[in-house]
């Protein structure tokens, strides 16, 4: 299936239900979207490349910290070879950073422009990693339906994997956790999927919470699933929600019953959910908890892990239960290739996270989790990425290890309030965790430490991160923006409304819309479902609104919140340029576009304070967050870009740059 967009084209939304169909399928047996097992190694190169992917690794903070002597293994590498900064894409985002990484294209060529894109069709955002297809057909038995045929879960990323070519030259590949790989690509030697990899039960990941407590209220939560209960005897009957069951006409939402005994005298609960008994004290994870969701009776169902944290027991009991992870040994989707690494690594050391990012950013964004039990989940966390890494080093030998870690990335996001005093929501954070950054790139450091020794004439280390980061601290409506100045109108029926959304649009009266993080797309005729503006004259406007955006001002700082907008064709040169966002809009740092604007929304605010914990970021101008890069050999050149890895891995092998590739060799 070709998963590339088209213009014009309708691509429906990600659906629970959609979702949950392709569970239904593996479940079953079905084909999910996987391929037809590893290539055959034959003779090997004799050279391996060890490359450490720590996502969002800042070279500002790095430097500070070599320099203070935190970071010994860095400093040793950066010696021994070379440290740069590493130009990154535009936006600076992980999974256009990290498609671009492993197809050596811009996103004109890969496709993946941004976390959320838009269908043109329809103008429905979309989230822009993976998307369910339909069965072929369905059989009906009784009242239940089987899906049969069609590719199920399918990679939406376009190209291919510069692993795949060491595949054909019989060079093996350990690829772990790198984002943008899900359904797991099946050219690697031994990969597990990384970003864009769901839980159980949503594409993004769901929490749920559970509280005793009548008046507390969660206003627009979402990411999670608030559950009111009630203790009764100094017990708690519930249930946790699985996926929507697609073997049912109706989709009926499956769900796990469990039990909450509370002590009436001590912070402490005891839980039992499917013949397991889980001891709980007030502040504590419990380990990985396996649950099954039943589809048709006992016959069928899906597995899945979660860990239980209990935030409060009395006046009122809280229990906060993090998105149901797909389990490695028992998988409903592809997340390991071949199939059965995921249940070996599992026996080895022990259930892990397989959501692709799986700190739960926004529970600690609605305040259900606080810093520390933030910080407790973060360590554990951690704790599985290291313990996995050990595991998979201690069994590399040859060939290709990419190895991925994105705590760099989530707990810089959530806690550079913490650190710094300037940013407006550092009062409301605990200063405890001040200096948690610098504790991770300390962790980081040790694991350089590991793989140093590796490092000769026939072993290149390369570590690199995607993007760096920078405060966020205001927030930029682009939407809203675009609204006052006449480039986007509403329908009159929502005129009053605090937030319009999408379906609110106007649309033969739009001339421009965002969409995304950074991208701000022209309504074009013969592209857009209901276009407005012609090539020369979508030219104009563009060049307008660049300019307008540029000049804005913050009345309440005196500074511009855009650095610098880019144009698409000073980007993208791929056949797919044309899909993508005419204007691609890079913030200064300090600022960011909204979340609302994300997903289209407009309202009347322009320019205000980011109340989030996300208090850092990098969906800025790429120019203000580069990445890092370290080489344990001299590399050439002087601005190094992401785009340049996967060709200079391939010439490290013997391998000439293929036809497509836009990067340039670094050795």
């Amino acid at each position: 299936m070709d998963s590339r967009p088209a213009s014009g084209a309708s691509r429906p939304a990600i659906t629970r239900r959609r979702f949950a169909g392709s569970l239904a399928a593996s479940a079953l047996g079905l084909p999910v979207g996987c391929g037809d097992g590893p290539r055959q190694a034959g003779a090997r190169s004799g050279r391996r490349v060890v490359v450490l992917g720590l996502d969002g690794l800042d070279p500002k903070i790095l430097k500070a910290l070599m320099d203070q002597g935190r970071a010994p293994n860095f400093s040793k590498l950066a010696a021994r070879g070379s440290f740069q900064p590493l130009g990154t894409t535009m936006p600076a985002l992980s999974p256009v950073a990290w498609s671009t990484f492993i197809t050596g294209t811009d996103p004109g060529s890969h496709t993946i422009a941004d976390f959320v894109m838009r269908d043109p069709a329809t103008y429905q955002p979309y989230f822009s990693i993976w998307e369910t297809e339909p069965p072929a057909r369905e059989l009906s038995l009784g009242e239940y339906r089987i899906a049969i045929g069609g590719p199920g879960v399918v990679n939406r990323r376009v190209g291919v994997p510069f692993w795949t070519y060491l595949a054909d030259a019989g060079i093996p590949s350990t690829v772990i956790k790198i984002p943008t790989n899900f359904p797991v690509d099946d050219t690697a030697t031994r990969a597990l999927s990384g970003m864009g990899t769901p839980d159980l039960v949503d594409s993004l990941g769901r929490f749920n919470y559970y509280t005793s407590d009548a008046k507390e209220d969660i206003p627009g939560l979402t990411g999670g699933t608030l559950h009111r209960i009630k203790v009764s005897g100094g017990r708690v009957r519930t249930g946790l929600p699985g996926p929507g069951n697609s073997l049912r006409e109706d989709g009926r939402e499956t769900s796990a019953e469990f039990t909450v005994d509370v002590d009436p005298n001590n912070d402490a609960v005891l839980v039992e959910i499917q013949g397991q008994r889980i001891l709980l004290q007030k502040g504590e994870y419990s380990d990985w908890i396996a649950v099954r969701f039943d589809l048709a009776s006992w016959l069928v169902g899906v597995s899945g892990i979660c860990r239980f944290y209990l935030r409060q027991v009395h006046p009122h009991l809280k229990l906060y239960v993090t998105p149901i992870n797909i389990d490695p040994s028992a998988q409903s989707m592809p997340v390991s290739h071949p199939p059965e690494v995921g249940g070996e690594i599992a026996s080895q050391i022990g259930p892990f996270w397989t959501k692709g990012l799986p700190s739960d950013t926004r529970a600690l964004d609605y305040r259900i989790l606080d810093d520390e039990a933030y910080v407790k989940q973060a360590e554990l966390i951690l704790e599985d990425r290291l313990r996995l890494f050990e595991h998979e080093w201690d069994r590399f030998s040859d060939g290709l290890f990419f190895f991925y870690v994105s705590s760099t990335d989530q707990d810089t996001h959530m806690l550079w309030r913490n650190m710094d005093k300037t940013h407006p929501m550092h009062d409301a954070s605990d200063v405890r965790f001040s200096g948690y950054i610098h504790h991770l790139y300390e962790e980081m450091d040790r694991l350089v430490g590991r793989v140093l020794p590796a490092a000769d004439d026939d072993t290149l280390l390369l570590i690199c991160s995607d993007h760096g980061f920078a405060p966020f601290g205001r927030q930029f409506h682009l939407n809203s923006w675009l609204r006052r100045e006449g480039y986007l109108a509403v329908k009159d029926e929502a005129a009053s409304k605090e937030v319009a959304n999408v379906e609110d649009i106007d649309w033969p009266k739009t001339a421009a819309y965002g969409i995304g993080f950074n991208g701000l797309y022209m309504n074009r005729v013969g592209r857009e479902g209901q276009g407005t503006l012609g090539d020369g004259e979508a030219e104009r406007v563009s060049a307008r609104i660049a300019t307008e955006l540029e000049a804005i001002r913050d009345s309440d700082t005196g500074e511009r919140p855009v650095h610098r907008v880019y144009r698409r064709s000073e980007l993208y040169q791929g056949e797919f340029s044309s899909d993508m966002p005419e204007l691609l809009v890079g913030y200064t740092p300090g600022y960011r576009s909204s979340s609302g604007s994300v997903m289209g929304e407009s309202g009347k605010e322009i320019l205000d304070i980011n109340p989030w914990a996300w208090a850092g970021d990098h969906s800025m101008a790429r120019d203000l967050v580069p990445g890092c890069l370290f080489s344990s050999q001299p590399l050439a050149g002087a601005n190094p870009n992401i785009k340049d890895l996967p060709v200079t891995i391939l010439q490290f092998f013997g391998l000439r740059q293929p036809f497509g590739m836009q990067g340039t060799s670094l050795l």
